[in-house]
């Protein structure tokens, strides 16, 4: 099986990139997905709230809290990330051998591609990529944020792209069918 990374910073165009992709009938793994599933396992659940109590509130878990403590505290990011990483990885593991066998390229989508050294097992990476202003005018609406929560979320997340090493990059700021486009011509490259 052959693996392909898509990684960039929060809000440059991973998702839709990712869904170019299984629109064209690719298995794509997108992390973010597996994330926020994870936060309706109630075995998972159990280990925030031992490690995070202050996230819920009457037995109810509240991820704007979550997310307020991790990206105010480098140290807190640090103790989730120990936390997430693992069981993002055991996922997916899992979901590689579930397509091994029928699939011959297979995509992970996340913006943690280097940070979880999953580069390490990918033949080829794609990075999607878009000016700051657009970023944050994604990450502001989809997550119905302001910019303050952006530049904190932004600021504090330890990612690391590295444009250097990557085998593509995709241009995201433009229209969808020109990002298509360009997705469809790197497929024809492989």
């Amino acid at each position: 099986m052959y693996l392909i990374g898509i990684t960039g910073y929060i809000g440059s165009g991973k998702t839709t990139v990712g869904q170019i992709f299984k629109d064209l009938g690719f298995v794509v793994f997108d992390m973010d997905v597996w994330c926020r599933r994870m936060y309706f396992d109630p075995e998972f659940l159990k280990i925030i709230e031992k490690n995070f109590p202050q996230s819920f509130e009457n037995d109810i878990f509240n991820k704007k809290t979550l997310r307020n403590i991790v990206f105010s505290d480098i140290y807190q990011l640090k103790k989730i990330e120990s936390l997430t990483h693992p069981y993002l990885k055991q996922k997916l593991k899992q979901t590689i051998h579930q397509y091994k066998l029928n699939q011959n390229i297979f995509f992970i989508e996340t913006a943690l591609l280097y940070k979880m050294g999953l580069d390490q097992y990918c033949a080829k990476t794609i990075i999607t990529h878009a000016p700051y202003e657009i970023l944050q005018n994604r990450v502001m609406k989809r997550d119905k944020i302001n910019q303050k929560e952006f530049e904190n979320i932004f600021n504090n997340k330890d990612e690391y792209i590295d444009f250097n090493i990557a085998d593509y990059i995709i241009q995201t700021n433009k229209p969808l069918n020109l990002i298509k486009k360009d997705v469809i011509q790197l497929i024809q490259g492989l």
